[in-house]
């Protein structure tokens, strides 16, 4: 008996050990070189550099930031605009996250402050010596930093700006925000304004939508946060540790902005899925999140062109919201996370879909917003057919997107309507994603099913810049021959009683 017992012993110890040896053996997931795209497009982009040290116990980032911008535009300008988003959420009267009804959600434990306070800022043209400027904010939220500059700047002319500041992160339930130990820092970092039609785009920050907008440039950063603390981010990052600290570096090119999941209690899934390598931050279900990515990115290259970044995040934040795209980064909230299935699924591909459309293909978010987020929904309904079959796409447009063509909206909003034209959330989803998404849906049935075809065309010719809805309409009928704007109207500018 003994000697079957220490036989059966040995028999799970030689398993025990194969196991290890497999796991061991089997490649680590690795960050791979950019490919030609990415590197093409990365060439001539203004440079940001970020240093930010995480206080956890303050809430608060300590940033020291140098931003070298290039001009590009035929006009002189004598002053420079940054975006300083998380003022914003200062008072409770104009956070983006304060929506009357629903301030309990994202503030589950009262309202708490955010800001940024700026303590230094240097202005230099090249081959000049930085000076401090007597910076001042041009918005009643401080959103808008204008910094003078003493000499014009000219096409071709570099302008470095060196900043210091602090950004104080409020206990929101939100993109922006902190709860249960983690730190959702989307819109955190300071951006260039756009300048467009020969000024610069002050548009506010509200709540409904994504009322924010931005170049892609190259981001350099530097993360220091306590030992134990994960990051995902814009990015795949070095990592170093250096005592009770770990320091994380990320170097990523042509992106829109930067964002960040930071927390010591989520679990950490790391996967490549064909080049991309994909770091996952949930709190249980990281291993089924990669999965979705996997499906989601696969699909999506197949049909539209290669995700052309080195990696591709995912962190999980409190938040109410199923989801919040950025660049190469994916943020979830706690409670589709916890639904799992296909609600998770569903919502992990839309945000994946994002990369196509926002992150690469840029659009106004403020002005057009059925222009990225229709074409996220339409994705993912093409997504859901091959996957699931013509049934299962049929039954999410029903469930989702026909209800909205039944819905009496108020007179003056229509899908292709601005931000500050719909008075809720709930509006904002029914006309910009679904009812916009009923037009995307005809426009295909009336090209015989080759929606598709033109999307993989308008990426790759506006892949790393933005798009209008006039260059959507234009190449539209540059690529079919047809003129598809009297259904566009119809759909998007009509108001349906």
């Amino acid at each position: 008996m003994k000697k079957k017992k220490l036989l059966w012993l040995a028999g799970v110890l030689v398993v025990a050990l194969i196991a290890v040896a497999l796991w061991v053996s089997q490649p680590k997931p690795a960050l791979k070189p950019p490919g030609q795209e990415l590197l093409k497009a990365a060439q001539g982009l203004d440079e940001i550099e970020i240093e930010a040290t995480l206080l956890p116990d303050a809430r608060t980032l300590e940033v020291h930031q140098t931003l070298r911008l290039t001009s590009t535009v035929e006009e002189s300008r004598d002053q420079l605009v940054l975006r300083t988003y998380p003022n914003a959420f200062q008072s409770l009267d104009g956070s983006p996250c304060a929506m009357d009804d629903q301030n309990e959600r994202y503030y589950p434990t009262g309202f708490s402050s955010g800001a940024l306070v700026i303590s230094e800022a240097l202005v230099a043209k090249s081959g000049q010596e930085a000076r401090a400027v007597q910076y001042r904010y041009t918005d009643e939220a401080k959103t808008m930093l204008m910094l003078p500059l003493e000499e014009p700047w000219r096409t071709g002319e570099q302008v470095t700006v060196t900043l210091t500041y602090g950004i104080v992160v409020p206990k929101a339930a939100y993109r922006f925000g902190l709860q249960e130990d983690t730190f959702a820092l989307g819109n955190a970092f300071i951006i260039p304004a756009v300048w467009e039609n020969g000024a610069y785009r002050t548009d506010a920050y509200g709540s409904i939508g994504d009322p924010f907008l931005s170049d892609v440039a190259n981001y350099t950063v530097t993360l220091t946060v306590p030992k134990g603390y994960r990051c995902a981010a814009t990015g795949y990052a070095e990592e170093e540790a250096d005592g009770e600290k770990t320091i994380y570096r990320f170097r990523s090119l042509a992106v829109r902005d930067f964002a960040m999941v930071i927390g010591p209690h989520l679990q950490q899934a790391q996967a490549m899925a064909g080049d991309t390598l994909l770091n996952i931050l949930s709190s249980d279900r990281s291993e089924e999140i990669a999965g979705y990515v996997k499906k989601a990115l696969e699909t999506f290259e197949g049909l539209y062109g290669a995700y052309p970044y080195q990696s591709l995040s995912v962190g999980e934040i409190v938040c109410p919201d199923a989801g919040m795209e950025y660049p190469a980064m994916v943020m979830l909230g706690s409670d589709t996370v916890a639904a799992g299935g296909r609600e998770l699924e569903y919502a992990v591909v839309h945000e994946v879909a994002h990369q196509w459309w926002y992150a690469v293909v840029g659009s106004d978010s403020i002005s057009d917003a059925w222009q990225d987020e229709a074409l996220c929904e339409y994705s993912l309904l093409t997504y859901v057919g091959q996957r699931y079959g013509a049934g299962e796409r049929e039954a999410l447009y029903e469930s989702r997107v026909a209800p909205s063509m039944r819905v009496t909206i108020p007179s003056g909003v229509t899908p292709g309507a601005p931000l500050d034209y719909f008075s809720s959330m709930g509006q904002y989803v029914i006309l910009a994603y679904n009812r916009a998404t009923a037009m995307l849906c005809a426009l295909d049935e009336m090209m015989g099913g080759g929606l598709n075809d033109f999307l993989r065309g308008y990426y790759q010719r506006y892949a790393f810049g933005r798009a209008s809805r006039a260059d959507f309409t234009a190449l539209l009928t540059a690529l079919t021959g047809e003129d598809y704007e009297p259904l566009m109207v119809d759909y998007l500018d009509t108001e349906m009683k």
